[in-house]
């Protein structure tokens, strides 16, 4: 029926406009930004889930890390140990030399200088021994970090007690050959317990590095979860990209095919 107070076909026309050129600015945004979720109405469920999952990245990335550190904080330690272990093997080597009787009672004083030089050395490394401000041997404390990205699974690591490790030679002489006979003893023992302790450390050290494997690995695993939710599918988006392109061309050209088309009701009041 012609008339001309209404057009449907002009309304139609504008409708199908206004839908494809919404869509045309949507998958403008999207390729613009890179991301399915520029405009958050689109997925509210996806934003939700995605931005847990950004969350859960940080704190694995943040475990790792701390992970990491302690595995520096037993690697310092066992630095120390080794020196420590390295100066024991220097005193037991003074030690043997001193049970021999045919040395004068001044050459047993030149080894029992450096021997108590190290007695000394070592003490003082022990008491001294800090990684970051943290003393590396305070038996008094045990060092903890979060192997997990929900902070429920703690690793901690006992601190060496150095102190007592050695407590055997701290009295230890080699000025007499019965002197350096017993101090032998007690360095074999301290020896033994260093090389324990070290064997400790080293074991948490292997312990640490399968816990940042693993948090490294949820990580990954973690953000390709989060960026099939978040990141834009180029080649499926421009697709869309064309076809509101052309839908709006299309929806265009019938708007003003529908116009232009009323004038045609003009003929019959001539």
């Amino acid at each position: 029926m012609p008339v001309i107070g209404t057009n449907p076909s002009a309304l139609n026309a504008s409708f199908f406009l206004n839908v494809a050129d919404m869509g045309l600015a949507r998958s403008i945004k999207r390729l613009s930004s890179g991301s399915k979720l520029a405009d958050p109405s689109d997925d509210a469920a996806g934003v939700a889930v995605s931005g847990k999952l950004d969350a859960a990245v940080r704190r694995l990335g943040a475990a790792a890390e701390s992970a990491q550190n302690l595995i520096s904080f037993a690697q310092t330690a066992d630095s120390f140990l080794k020196v420590i272990q390295d100066q024991l093997t220097r005193m037991s080597e003074l030690a043997t030399r001193a049970t021999n009787a045919a040395f004068s009672a001044s050459d047993r004083s030149n080894y029992m200088t450096e021997f108590s030089k190290l007695q000394s050395n070592i003490t003082n490394q022990i008491t001294n021994a800090k990684f970051n401000g943290t003393r590396v041997f305070d038996t008094s404390q045990t060092v903890s970090v979060s192997v997990s990205q929900d902070g429920a699974n703690l690793y901690s690591l006992v601190l060496a007690n150095a102190t007592g490790n050695i407590s055997g030679i701290t009295a230890s002489e080699v000025s007499t050959t019965s002197g350096a006979t017993a101090a032998i003893g007690n360095l074999t023992t301290a020896l033994e317990r260093i090389a324990s302790s070290r064997a400790t450390v080293n074991a948490d050290v292997a312990a640490l590095n399968f816990y940042v494997l693993n948090l490294q690995s949820e990580k990954v695993n973690t953000e390709s979860a989060n960026s099939r939710l978040r990141d834009l599918d180029f080649a499926e988006e421009s697709t869309q990209l064309a076809k509101y392109n052309i839908l709006t061309q299309a929806a265009t050209a019938m708007l003003a095919q529908a116009n232009t088309a009323q004038q045609s009701v003009l003929g019959l009041l001539q």
